[in-house]
């Protein structure tokens, strides 16, 4: 029966040329080849799309020929194959996130997914997804990992793979020489289409990541404050509350005037709403640190600021009792140095804890006045499960969207989930400040900052994260609002029409740093001028 078996294999292979096709693929230049097409042809439609069609055939040729080269020099010697597979991987995922979310895959993506939290993956890691994978890389790899290539002596190898890449050099040069001129000005006007070229966008975001990783000399902690003063304005303790807003864009708000009533409570509170702010960054990862840093937008540095006082340092620095509550996945390095209480490591939650339980946790309020700071990090509106967002008093716009995905939802119902988890802020907030508002042994206040905006489907585009220069407004304008008590503005003499009157200037998250500072009254010297929105509101500055 063996001898039929092995006699019958041999008559196979030998019609089917099978033997043939086995040594074909034992090549290890043939396996490059095929993978430089798979990932250019399966892993580019949404490259492919936005391109015009005058330029279509020579920038499809040139990302064929750069796709070459980087597979040729990520695959040298045993490198080969766990370098490909993670490459065809990385790009098979690269290219699901922009085809369904139209996410751009840029150093700070990179850093969001590496810093994403369990419950957030899970809302991403769908069937859909997997069954992307499976079909468009695990498949594939299998494959490869099947492939047994040829042993060849070492000088042949070297000589071969030499050969070849000198060969795509030549004709990256080439190329580039004939069509400079059309490409070079097509691409300098969409600059936006590298972070769509696969897997160039992929090799370049982590090439950045691990270069801005890496030890850049001093790593000793700065001290950017020689020296902090808090000015006691009363002999009560000031309690005052940070609320972190996670993904709110500021066009969704009632109080900014949307068409919706999404902040039925909050409208019918004293707050001061600063409805042109915008943010320093598109995702938490970058802009959590930067609007807390002492640095602007401008000039913010990830090393920097974490090796240095950040405004919670230096309220501490003051002498308050400073606390951060966290619901988000982590503070991105901001309360390193306080108190810290996540609520995610002390209950038991599905898909992320709700925020109601973040909230709640503020029971001790006023059982031991002291001078206090609070920041409170909402999971508020995460995509894309806004669904899970909101409890069900707070769902008002139905039917909302529950396909994380978004591939079974219209626009309307994805908008729905979204404005349903606003009103569950709002909620939160207002109950928040009614509390705040009945202590009587404390001055106290509120101030309300969400970290990006999130875009919900306008061209094509869904959550957030795009670099910041081709961000829509969706995910760079953000809402701000401020809270104070009737003694804190009394005893601290606020101005509220002057600071009304500030809130409807535009500003962004630089103005976080010195804004803070000047409603908890902690002054400080330093080199570097703060942004104050609110001092200049204080009745000593109104009327001198």
């Amino acid at each position: 029966m063996m001898r039929s078996a092995f006699f019958f294999e041999q008559r196979l292979n030998s019609h089917f040329s099978f033997g043939k096709l086995n040594g074909l693929f034992a090549s290890k230049s043939f396996v490059r080849f095929a993978v430089v097409l798979w990932l250019t042809f399966a892993c580019n439609n949404v490259f492919f799309q936005q391109l015009d069609s005058s330029v279509f055939i020579p920038a499809v040729f040139l990302l064929l020929l750069i796709n070459s080269l980087i597979v040729l020099l990520l695959s040298p010697g045993y490198l080969f194959k766990p370098m490909l597979i993670l490459l065809i991987l990385a790009s098979v995922s690269a290219n699901y996130f922009s085809h369904h979310f139209g996410t751009m895959i840029d150093v700070h993506m990179l850093q969001n997914m590496f810093e994403t939290n369990v419950s957030e993956a899970n809302d991403l890691i769908t069937w859909p997804f997997v069954r992307h994978l499976l079909l468009f890389a695990i498949l594939p790899s299998l494959l490869m990992l099947l492939n047994k290539p040829r042993l060849q002596p070492i000088l042949k190898r070297t000589l071969q793979y030499s050969a070849a890449l000198t060969s795509i050099l030549i004709l990256l040069g080439g190329f580039a020489l004939l069509q400079y001129q059309s490409l070079s000005g097509y691409f300098r006007m969409h600059k936006e289409l590298r972070y769509y070229a696969t897997p160039l966008n992929v090799v370049s975001a982590t090439k950045r990541f691990v270069k801005d990783r890496l030890p850049k000399g001093d790593e000793s902690f700065v001290t950017i404050a020689s020296d902090v003063e808090f000015n006691a304005f009363s002999k009560k303790p000031t309690v005052f509350i940070v609320v972190l807003g996670e993904t709110v864009r500021a066009d969704h708000l009632a109080l900014n005037g949307y068409s919706r009533n999404t902040n039925p409570k909050l409208s019918a509170l004293p707050i001061v709403n600063f409805s042109q702010m915008t943010s320093c960054g598109t995702a938490t990862a970058h802009s959590v640190p930067c609007m807390f840093s002492w640095m602007n937008k401008q000039n913010y540095d990830e090393f920097a600021a974490k090796h240095s006082e950040n405004v919670v340092d230096i309220v501490a620095r003051a002498g308050f009792d400073v606390m951060w509550r966290e619901n988000d996945g982590g503070c991105k390095d901001v309360c390193n140095r306080v108190k810290t209480f996540d609520v995610t490591r002390s209950e038991q939650c599905e898909d992320g804890c709700p925020d109601k339980l973040l909230f709640s946790s503020l029971n001790e309020l006023g059982v031991k006045p002291q001078n206090t700071l609070i920041v409170l990090h909402q999971q508020g509106s995460h995509g894309p499960a806004y669904f899970r967002r909101s409890e069900k008093a707070n769902k008002q716009f139905l039917p909302e969207c529950k396909d994380e995905t978004f591939a079974n939802c219209t626009p309307q119902e994805i908008i729905n989930a979204y404005d349903n988890s606003l009103l569950e802020t709002d909620s939160l907030l207002a109950d928040l400040i009614n509390k705040l508002s009945s202590l009587n042994n404390v001055n106290a206040g509120l101030l309300y900052v969400s970290d990006h905006g999130e875009s919900l489907g306008e061209n094509g585009v869904f959550l957030h994260g795009l670099p910041y220069a081709f961000a829509p407004k969706a995910q760079t304008e953000v809402p701000m609002l401020v809270w104070l008590s009737d003694s804190y503005q009394q005893e601290a003499k606020f101005d509220f029409n002057c600071l009304s009157n500030e809130a409807t200037k535009p500003s962004s998250h630089d103005a976080l740093f010195g804004s803070l500072l000047g409603l908890l009254s902690i002054n400080i010297q330093t080199e570097k001028p703060l942004i104050d929105l609110v001092s200049k509101c204080r009745s000593q500055h109104v009327m001198g």
